[in-house]
Formats: C-alpha cells, structure tokens, sequence
C-alpha cells in the first residue's frame, strides 16, 4: 500500500497494492506483476494522452501503455500489468513513477488539452526501416539494425549512437527518427 503524497490536491490515484508477482514471458530474467489501483485512473488518460510523448492510448479498450525504461507498462482503469519488471521493488517504484504523473497531470488538467484519440507507440520496425538496414556493421555496438532499433526504443542506447546516421545517404533516415522519437 502506498498513500498519496499528504498536501496535493485533487488527486485522482491515492494508492495502489501489488497483487502478483511472476515470470515474465517476454524476458526469463524478468517478472511479470500485476497491480490493483485503488481509483479509477481512465479519467486521466485521454490527458495523458495528450502531455506524455511515447505513450499508446487505446480508449475503446481503456488501456494506456508506456514503455519506461526497457519495461513495458498497462495500465486499465483499476489495474495495472507491467512486464520486464526487476521484482515488486522496481515495480512499486514504477507504480509510484505512475501515480505521481497521473495524479501531475490530472491536476493540470485545465491547462491541457485532452486527446480521446488512439495514440500508438514507434514500434522497432518503424525504426529498423528509418536505419541504415546494414548487415552486420556494427559500427554502433549492436549486431544488427534490427537489434539496434530495439533497443534504441526502450531507450537502452541513443540515435547518436549509430555513427552511419550521419553519413549523407542515412542522414534523412535519422533526421526522421530524430523527430519521432522527440520527447519519447
């Protein structure tokens, strides 16, 4: 159980509890965790939506999706399932990443405008055709492009990391990129 910060209001998220913690499918190295949220958090999501770069917004399924740092976050309107978690202490400092933005957010609310559309993340194919698309050469520490795109998007390395994006003929590609992933 974790309160909500004492003095700001109005809050929208006042707590949560992790209800399960197990084997993440996506990573054997990781764990899968799921969360009961004691408020209905759909209210804020459309303003989410619309402040927070990298975010998926599904709102006929009522589900908002982050990736932060290599894990990937769902939240519903009561409930939380996160993968690629390093045990319930990464997970309750990511449910209070959370709860401290959601309820950020919902009391800027007046200042934002909302966004009920469907909002969908870069995925790393959107990347990977924006690379270079060289075979193995592992001029930016990756083995491949592909690899590189991955990684790229859960934010494990940076574009300028990839030193053929400077290059005249890939330099369009990263530009691009560039603009994509701006405030991701």
């Amino acid at each position: 159980m974790v309160p909500d910060v004492v003095g700001e209001e109005p809050t929208l998220l006042s707590g949560f509890t992790v209800v399960q913690v197990g084997d993440c499918v996506a990573d054997s190295n990781k764990n899968r965790v799921i969360a009961e949220l004691w408020d209905d958090v759909s209210p804020a999501f459309p303003y989410l939506n619309a402040a927070v770069a990298n975010l998926m917004y599904n709102p006929g399924a009522g589900t908002l999706t982050v990736k932060r740092g290599g894990r990937i976050l769902t939240f519903y309107p009561h409930v939380a399932v996160m993968a690629k978690i390093d045990g319930e202490e990464d997970a309750v400092a990511q449910l209070r990443w959370f709860q401290r933005l959601c309820n950020d957010t919902w009391r800027r609310r007046d200042e934002i405008s909302p966004c009920y559309e469907r909002r969908q993340m870069l995925g790393p194919l959107d990347a990977y055709m924006l690379l270079p698309k060289l075979l193995s050469c592992g001029a930016c520490g990756e083995p491949t492009c592909w690899a590189f795109a991955y990684r790229l998007l859960f934010g494990e390395v940076r574009l300028q990391d990839c030193p053929r994006l400077a290059e005249p003929q890939y330099a369009e590609g990263g530009r691009r990129l560039a603009e994509l992933l701006q405030g991701a």
